[in-house]
């Protein structure tokens, strides 16, 4: 089955991960903040995700741990999850995705103009890309999730990651264009601890116990965000993804779950209700859906061929 919800993310990985047809697979981490553990994919998942990769497929192949802290040193943040050790042990390479090759990418300003913004080539060519986070609520678009993990932290350079943030509006649409660039081939969320409320570094702990986890990011997002309790129709970047062919919105039968025994209700963040007025009329929206259609399939690279 594509889209799996268990109780711990190598059980999930068994009904979810069969097989990997490439020598290289990189798994982009979450770590807004090496300050706070909560902002960060948990260890835990890191390790069975590791283990399930080496001992339960025999993938011999490349295994790249990618990321770069917003907030503190990326290396400093490996040392805390323990990845240097890890690193010896799994024979996996760590990348600051700071001090990666870049790409420049248009996305746009508040008034919908053209600008450019260096992202990691190292994900944009990515053979087989994991994103691996924490379910967390978010500051401007509602959740952060698998997609919004490697849209804005595929971003290179510290100082160019807010250039995005113009509006709810804009990022939006923003989040919607990087995602789909980076678009993973494999989701895993950890949600067992998670974060809710003034997300994503200032929230507060919520335990949850609950890992979601499938091949389609638009739709392992879509039932992670149900499951917290919102709309994923209310979450832009998820809903401009979907009118561009990348997954289902509405997949609430598709887990073969009983997600009333799996839903909860995260608090959100206090500007949940400006977070909401992210929509464009009918008519710019057919505009800004073209636009991004063009900049997907002019700089899609591996993603391309998942764009329907």
């Amino acid at each position: 089955m594509s889209l799996i919800i268990d109780r711990t993310c190598r059980n999930a990985l068994k009904r979810s991960l069969i097989t990997i047809s490439t020598n290289e697979v990189i798994v982009k981490i979450n770590m807004v903040s090496v300050y706070n553990e909560l902002a960060m994919t948990p260890r835990n998942c890191l390790v069975e995700l590791i283990e399930y990769l080496r001992n339960d497929l025999n993938f011999n192949g490349k295994v790249i741990i990618a990321e770069g802290s917003a907030v503190g040193s990326t290396f400093d943040g490996f040392r805390k999850l323990g990845l240097l050790e890890l690193r010896k042990e799994f024979d996996i390479e760590l990348l600051d995705i700071h001090e990666d090759e870049t790409v420049d990418i248009p996305v746009f300003d508040s008034k919908f103009n053209e600008f450019y913004i260096p992202i990691s080539k190292t994900l944009l060519n990515s053979k087989f890309l994991i994103s691996a986070c924490r379910a967390k609520t978010h500051d401007t678009v509602i959740t952060t999730l698998s997609i919004k993990n490697v849209a804005v932290g595929g971003i290179v350079g510290k100082n160019n990651r807010p250039k995005i943030h113009k509006g709810y509006r804009a990022i939006n649409v923003n989040i919607a264009i990087l995602g789909a660039l980076m678009y993973p081939d494999h989701s895993l969320i950890d949600g067992r601890v998670s974060m809710e409320g003034n997300g994503p570094v200032s929230g507060s702990r919520k335990e949850w116990g609950i890992v979601f986890s499938g091949r389609n990011p638009v739709e392992v997002d879509s039932l992670a965000s149900y499951c917290m309790g919102f709309d994923p129709r209310s979450i832009g970047y998820l809903y401009y993804l979907n009118k561009l062919g990348f997954g289902e919105i509405n997949v609430y039968d598709k887990s073969h779950c009983d997600l009333a025994k799996i839903k909860t209700s995260f608090k959100p963040h206090d500007k949940y209700e400006e977070q909401l007025r992210w929509k464009l009329d009918p008519e710019e929206e057919k505009i800004i859906i073209e636009k991004i259609r063009r900049i997907v399939e002019k700089y899609g690279g591996r993603s391309i061929n998942k764009y329907q």
